[in-house]
């Protein structure tokens, strides 16, 4: 007896959901950073073609897919044909591997929330001074910088108090090698320092907190440091969160997404304003968004766009699959995809202000060039916005709000991956959501916990770049292979204008059966033929052939046991 298939409350609800899972973390710490690497400006206009050629048109497929077989990803592909289950539970296991990270950062967001509360990452101001490292007397205030280095500096030899390293006064403050000079002020004495990590560590950075007191970062990623107990309440309560957002499925979805979308709408808006509003934003600005025309002639910036169009997007990871499953039958496939895409980008879009303008502020606090201040990762959130926090009138309430912000970001996009996971497992096995939930909740659970430990955000950024430059570039490139080859790209595209509001054209048929696959085609062969570094800077490059590929081999092979599994799937 077949079970009665669960739907969205509302149209809006399956939007905001979707928008959810497509807004997260990577709107704020991922898509600046990559749009500063590959041309600002001409990085946007990259990523925007890519938007309308590949990540809408990847939309509405899985959207479509879903609604057609409803089913998630591995019964969908089953209903295709039996022999490709397994190719529905790789790509329900790359979203797996991604939300044991994605709780981790919440973990660091749910414990930000009270440094943000008792301003935790102000660090004791020079710390490290020690007078017998000084450079020279000085009448400036206590922790202000000198702007100009007078000829008299010039070439006198100077040693770090934080790293006792000795290097060379120059006039530049620090170059594009991140060599220079910059001489903090400290008690009426001058202290130098040969690149901004030192001298944020002098002055009390948020950056120092972050890294050596918060996480007790370790040097490689086989030094397991010190478990940090405090992440793990963090931790505990952001799963507890996950797990209780879709408790019910779409009945507690639908509840939950007004509050997890709208709200960090809202308070984005707040430091976009707050951050344009800071002495040297423009600067920060203006690295942003200025053109590197010539930069659209390389195949780099173009292979960065569809990645993070898919990335941003959640295609690839069976999210979009299990949510249109849940569509009611009367739906329009085609006019939600184009809403859920351009939200997306515009809120990247936006996320990229409000970070440039706070490190803009942060380089000219450093008298500094913004490329010098430029973190990627968890550092644009945790280390640069701190600086912003501690700068407002009633920091700790903006400091609270932040950070909450991210927490809601990030649980939208959690709870969509555990979703997509869940409604996999309920639909093989023909479990109660509950109970689905909490099985693969708990493994994803047990799974994070090393990552709580000093070694996690090597951890963390090897899993999520491997996930990301293979795991659903393969899983996209298997969905427009299967459905633009074989199933026919004419049938789907008639069947998503059979359940549209407008109808899409032959341009679709050319996305999915050429541009899509050339794209990740080419994406793959320039990452393995290059070796580009990830957008972490913890990449501990011996050890990704023993983990990294390690994942990506066992995925499908996991995928394969799953499918042969017996099960109690639903029929249509």
């Amino acid at each position: 007896m077949a079970g009665i298939r669960e739907t969205w409350n509302s149209r809006t609800a399956f939007v905001l959901a979707a928008i959810g899972s497509a807004i997260g973390l990577g709107n704020i710490w991922r898509f600046p950073y990559v749009t500063y690497e590959n041309g600002g400006g001409a990085f946007l206009v990259a990523y925007f073609i890519c938007l309308f050629l590949a990540g809408i048109p990847l939309l509405m497929l899985e959207f479509s897919i879903g609604h057609k077989y409803h089913q998630a990803a591995p019964g969908s592909f089953k209903k295709i044909t039996p022999r490709l289950e397994w190719f529905g539970w790789f790509a329900a296991g790359v979203g797996f591997i991604i939300v044991t990270y994605y709780a981790i950062i919440m973990a660091w967001s749910m414990n930000y929330t009270y440094e943000a509360a008792t301003l935790g990452w102000e660090q004791e101001e020079a710390r490290y001074a020690d007078i017998q490292y000084s450079v020279a007397e000085t009448d400036l205030d206590d922790m202000e910088v000198l702007r100009e280095v007078p000829d008299s500096l010039l070439g006198r030899t100077f040693v770090s108090p934080v790293t006792t390293l000795s290097s060379t006064i120059c006039d530049d403050p620090v170059d594009s090698e991140g060599f220079g000079t910059i001489l903090v002020a400290y008690g009426g004495h001058l202290y130098g320092f040969s690149d901004v990590n030192n001298a944020n560590s002098f002055m009390g950075s948020p950056g120092d907190f972050f890294f050596n007191e918060f996480l007790g970062v370790t040097g490689t990623v086989w030094d397991i440091g010190e478990f940090k107990w405090p992440l793990f309440i963090g931790f505990t309560l952001a799963w507890i969160w996950i797990v209780a957002s879709v408790w019910k499925g779409t009945k507690t979805v639908s509840k939950v997404v007004y509050f997890t979308v709208l709200i960090p709408w809202g308070l984005l808006l707040v430091f976009v304003i707050r951050g344009l509003t800071l002495e040297g934003a423009g600067s920060g600005i203006e690295y942003y968004l200025t053109p590197v025309w010539s930069k659209l002639m390389n195949a780099k910036i173009w292979l960065a766009a569809i990645s993070q169009v898919f990335f941003s997007l959640s295609v690839g990871f069976a999210i979009m699959i299990a949510y249109g499953s849940f569509l009611p039958k009367k739906t329009n496939i085609a006019a939600n995809a184009m809403i859920i895409g351009i939200a997306d980008a515009m809120t990247a879009f936006f996320g990229g202000l409000a970070v440039f303008s706070a490190l803009g502020h942060h380089a000219s606090s450093l008298g500094v060039p913004v490329s010098q201040v430029v973190s990627s990762g968890p550092g644009l959130a945790f280390v640069a916005y701190p600086h912003i926090i501690t700068t407002l009138p009633g920091a700790r309430i903006f400091g609270v709000l932040f950070f909450l912000m991210l927490l809601t970001l990030a649980v939208d996009s959690a709870f969509s991956l555990l979703e997509a996971v869940t409604a996999s497992v309920k639909d093989k096995w023909n479990t109660s959501h509950r109970k689905a939930n909490l099985i693969v909740g708990g493994a994803a659970f047990l799974l994070g916990l090393p990552m709580l430990t000093g070694m996690g955000i090597h951890i963390l950024d090897i899993a999520d770049h491997f996930m990301n430059s293979f795991g659903l570039t393969l899983v996209v490139l298997g969905e427009v292979l299967i459905i633009g080859w074989g199933t026919g790209a004419d049938r789907q595209r008639q069947y998503i204008n059979d359940n549209s509001s407008f109808r899409i054209g032959l341009w679709w048929n050319i996305c999915i059966r050429w541009i899509i696959p050339m794209g990740i085609l080419w994406m793959i062969f320039s990452e393995i033929q290059e070796r580009a570094v990830p957008y972490g800077s913890f990449i501990d490059r011996s050890q990704e052939f023993v983990f990294g590929w390690l994942l990506i081999i066992l995925l499908p092979i996991i995928g394969d046991l799953l499918a042969s599994a017996k099960g109690k799937q639903e029929t249509s």
